[in-house]
């Protein structure tokens, strides 16, 4: 599957090219074998999860930009630039490892998404329309 933004793509379709799915999911699947396998309620446990999440969180964000530039052939820079920042906020609007911080509440992620898929499209270089 190629995800490149051409510009005949409608506005939809640029916005969900934007989006790092296989990424967001590989996170998602993680996350969950990781919860069921550390107890939050157990100290050194829920330490050790809130670690690992944040070193996944980590690499599968450094990871974004060489997945989408080899296996789904994106070439425009900004393209890999904008999809590779969606990863933390899609990650922050999920929960994901924010969701351990005393700050954190779920809202923050709900608005944080849509403001941020908002905003792409003003700041892009190349007018998603």
């Amino acid at each position: 599957m190629v995800r490149a933004i051409k510009t005949t793509d409608d506005y939809m379709s640029q916005v969900l090219k934007h989006i790092p799915t296989e990424i967001v999911m590989a996170y998602v699947a993680i996350d969950g074998v990781l919860r069921t396998t550390y107890r939050i309620g157990v100290p050194h446990e829920r330490e050790m999860l809130l670690k690992l999440l944040w070193i996944v969180a980590a690499a599968l964000t450094v990871i974004t930009p060489f997945w989408l530039w080899r296996v789904m052939r994106v070439k425009r820079f900004e393209q890999l630039f904008i999809s590779t920042l969606s990863v933390p906020v899609w990650l922050f609007a999920l929960g994901g490892p924010f969701a351990f911080q005393s700050w954190y509440k779920p809202a923050l992620g709900a608005v944080v998404l849509p403001l941020y898929t908002l905003i792409v499209p003003i700041i892009s270089r190349r007018s998603l329309h």
